[in-house]
């Protein structure tokens, strides 16, 4: 965890988390100004979960002819450099016009959909595999304190300059997020000769994932989990602090920030025992569901303030070392290239799911109420912790896919 070109990747994802915040506070208010429509506000986080999904389908085809490293690089540049002149664009035309905003929005998206797989992916290259639970935990302890104070940083800056500034803000940002990756230093497998078809490219992911159990088995409890996981959008909250709670919706930014609170000091858990969840991994993940079950059946149901915020740190904790362990388990059976892809793969399943979870939750408390809207995720979760518990062998953090030794023997240690 102490190399150079760890600490290169992290401060460099680091900027980029933190650019991706004054980004979407930028857009937000640059379409509001254009606009006045909710509807093109809606655009946005439309926007950006389609392309970033129809990004993740094609990434194989770009990870299977090019080294990650360079892939990474260069999506941070072209992502620099579509942010410039959306820069340029808004300040030289009279802020520009929404569907021009909106193409750009698109089209960074696309970057983004390659960069997220392929950044994740090299941290099995730089980190010894006796470390790679304390580094995976040190990095969501860092983008979860980015979030925390990005947001509220984002709209100080917002309420003090304005649109287009924030916009130069992040480019800037990229701009240094860049220059750190460029400092990497990685021993990559080779690029063969013979590259696979496109098609063989798209497949290759969704192929390993089904021939490989544990990681088959977690992405289908993360697919019942992200059905679920949209009850913590602000549309629900919203309207779960006015019904439940019956204040101000100023409490709506207590439980967000309740939530990721929960997180950080989730992240700080894994690294101080790493070793203990390295020992009980498939324990942590089906207790981890079952108390998260628990904690947003009883989130749901509460209507004092104080027990709320307190529940909405609690399920953070479970929530974040599920997916400190999820990560380590992918980095265990899958070497650089196919780790890649799978989490393309993971990424494509988690946005349309996570999409298709806003309308379903949406619905419901439309129809229902808000209670019903959490009742209603606490069961989706307690059938995935059913579904752990009935597929728990594949979750002890074991190779068993002897297929694949050959591979990840060719990572660096």
């Amino acid at each position: 965890m102490k190399n150079t070109s760890f600490r290169c990747l992290w401060i460099g994802q680091a900027f980029a988390n933190l650019g991706d915040i004054f980004y979407v506070v930028g857009l937000i208010s640059l379409l509001y100004t254009l606009t006045g429509s909710a509807f093109y506000l809606s655009l946005l986080p439309f926007t950006t979960t389609i392309f970033r999904f129809i990004s993740s389908l094609l990434a194989p085809l770009v990870i299977d002819r090019f080294p990650l490293k360079r892939i990474l690089v260069q999506s941070q540049w072209w992502k620099t450099i579509l942010l410039v002149c959306l820069g340029i664009y808004i300040t030289s035309f009279n802020h520009g016009f929404s569907v021009a905003v909106i193409f750009f929005i698109a089209l960074i998206s696309l970057l983004d959909g390659v960069a997220a797989p392929v950044s994740a992916a090299l941290v099995p290259q730089l980190v010894p595999i006796e470390e790679r639970m304390k580094a995976n935990g040190f990095l969501n302890v860092i983008t979860q304190t980015i979030f925390v104070a990005g947001w509220p940083l984002g709209s100080v800056l917002l309420i003090s300059t304005n649109s287009s500034f924030i916009i130069w803000l992040t480019v800037m940002l990229f701009a240094v997020s860049t220059i750190y990756t460029v400092r990497i230093q990685v021993s990559e497998q080779t690029t063969g000769s013979v590259a696979p078809s496109n098609w063989g490219s798209i497949k290759s992911g969704w192929v390993t994932i089904r021939q490989i159990p544990t990681i088959r088995t977690l992405i289908s409890i993360d697919f019942i989990t992200t059905l679920s996981s949209s009850v913590w959008v602000a549309a629900v909250i919203y309207i779960y602090v006015e019904q439940n709670l019956q204040l101000g919706e100023e409490w709506w930014g207590y439980i967000n920030t309740s939530y990721f609170v929960g997180m950080i000091f989730s992240g700080l858990f894994v690294i101080r025992f790493a070793k203990l969840l390295e020992k009980y991994i498939g324990f942590f993940i089906t207790f981890g569901l079952f108390l998260s079950s628990l904690l947003i059946l009883l989130f749901g149901t509460t209507n004092i303030p104080a027990l709320a915020l307190l529940l909405a740190c609690l399920y953070g904790l479970p929530e974040q070392i599920r997916e400190v362990i999820y990560t380590k388990l992918f980095q265990d059976h899958a070497s650089e290239k196919t780790l890649a892809k799978i989490y393309a793969v993971w990424g494509a399943v988690i946005n349309l799911t996570f999409a298709g979870s806003v309308l379903l939750l949406g619905y419901i408390t439309e129809t229902y109420n808000v209670k019903t809207t959490f009742q209603f995720s606490s069961t989706l979760i307690f059938l995935a912790f059913l579904y752990a518990t009935f597929k728990r062998k594949d979750l002890q953090g074991k190779k068993c896919d002897q297929s694949l030794s050959s591979q990840s023997s060719n990572i660096p240690r």
